[in-house]
């Protein structure tokens, strides 16, 4: 099981004397790539003097919040419950990377929220307040799902809070869409396109990553569980480097697109300061 495989000792120190594999190398690089972009992308928009709206400043302090813990994420990767890390590092400690990842996605869920209710404003649609009201709530509770994961070593915890993100981007795709229909020009266009993305974005969570996590459930049923204070201790102090490829390579396709694509919704949310 991969579980056991990467915390037995003997074949973790054997995972963590592996060369750096070419494939682990070019990832490596692009998440780093990605994470000056990103921050460059936040620099640029808030020298734009046009963003200087209280709605426009909310949203740039939630998304370089967002946008700084994505990049210290891409630098310092880490998959939680398997307590795995690429650089045998402080930083790269478990608890720590999980508690900025909590801040920086209730940031996100904040970002919706002010978003669509943006939305409400500029198409006159009353619904749409009320679904900017549903983002932080079902944040919150994916947030205490994927603890619960992380603490008690349960994968089902990441299973229940990946399928509360894709019904997140299911209610942003539902509101691009609604605000698009009673929208015109270049507008109208953006709000497509986020209907599409978000969309897409529900649909493999949903068949990707939901699946992956049950599947990791099912395999991982044995293995005994931690409580409270023993697995906050684990995740504080446990971690195994290793530079396999074996091991990382089911983690590429979901943080390559969460440290791109996701942030660059969370930027694009700044934006509709100028409609």
């Amino acid at each position: 099981m991969f579980y056991m495989a990467v915390t037995e000792p003997s074949l973790a120190d054997h995972a963590a004397a592996i060369p750096l594999d070419r494939k682990l190398r070019w990832w490596l690089a692009s998440l780093a790539a990605l994470a000056v972009l990103n921050v460059g992308l936040w620099l640029w928009l808030s020298r734009s003097a046009s963003l200087r709206t209280p709605y426009a400043e909310a949203q740039l302090l939630l998304s370089g919040i967002y946008v700084a813990v994505c990049g210290f994420r891409s630098l310092f990767p880490r998959v939680d419950l398997e307590r795995v890390c690429l650089w045998d590092h402080w930083l790269s400690a478990i608890f720590l990377g999980r508690t900025a990842a909590t801040i920086a996605e209730l940031c996100f869920a904040l970002q919706c929220g002010l978003f669509v209710q943006r939305l409400a404003e500029l198409s006159g649609q009353p619904m749409l307040a009320t679904a900017a009201q549903t983002f932080v709530p079902l944040a919150l509770v994916a947030e205490v799902a994927c603890w619960y994961s992380v603490v008690s070593l349960n994968h089902v915890g990441h299973a229940i809070e990946e399928s509360l993100w894709a019904l997140i981007m299911l209610i942003l795709a539902a509101a691009c869409g609604s605000a698009a229909s009673a929208s015109t020009g270049t507008l109208r266009g953006m709000l497509m396109a986020g209907c599409v993305v978000y969309a897409v974005g529900a649909s493999l969570t949903a068949a990707v990553d939901v699946r992956m996590y049950l599947r990791r459930w099912r395999v991982h049923a044995a293995v005994p569980r931690l409580p409270l204070a023993t697995g906050l201790l684990d995740s504080h102090s446990r971690r195994h480097s290793t530079w396999s490829w074996h091991v990382w390579r089911e983690e590429v396709a979901w943080m390559t697109l969460y440290f791109s694509i996701g942030v660059w919704t969370s930027l694009a949310m700044v934006l509709l300061a100028w409609a």
